[in-house]
């Protein structure tokens, strides 16, 4: 008898933690991004602009929920992300930069840049599976380009 309760007991604490998960709860809810999955286990998604007239940059989105610029853009660090997949959006939550939300205004001129919350020096950008790139302070980032050692 004792031992039916036991398994009574843990078979309905897992059934509340998979209803946590499932509400959202989850401590990792958000921390998925869609599309091709990494070979790093601790990197959820790449985004890299090549070399052209400036250096390399990297946005590293790592499965603890930060993010790291390589290469460039070092004063957006430390970063958070989280991604909302019933909405489609990224958000990438950036150390305090006076001129966030000024230099993003013309969201337009952004790559999938949805909105700008200055107040929380975050922006917002629509990603899906089959999005390739996003633009980030007049650079593009593309998507799952690898990005070198060093940067």
């Amino acid at each position: 008898m004792g031992f039916i309760t036991r398994v009574s007991a843990f078979t309905g604490a897992l059934a509340l933690a998979a209803c946590a998960s499932i509400d959202g709860k989850n401590e990792h809810a958000g921390l998925q991004m869609p599309g091709k999955v990494p070979a790093n286990a601790a990197v959820a998604a790449t985004w890299y602009n090549p070399p052209s007239e400036f250096p390399g940059i990297c946005l590293t989105q790592f499965r603890d929920g930060s993010l790291r610029f390589d290469g460039g853009f070092a004063f957006f660090n430390p970063g958070r992300w989280t991604y909302d997949p019933a909405k489609a959006e990224l958000r990438l939550q950036l150390a305090p930069t006076p001129s966030l939300a000024l230099s993003h205004a013309q969201i337009v001129l952004h790559k999938n840049l949805l909105r700008v919350d200055g107040q929380k020096n975050t922006l917002v950008y629509s990603v899906k599976a089959d999005t390739d790139a996003i633009g980030l302070g007049g650079f593009v980032f593309y998507r799952d380009m690898p990005c070198p050692a060093g940067v």
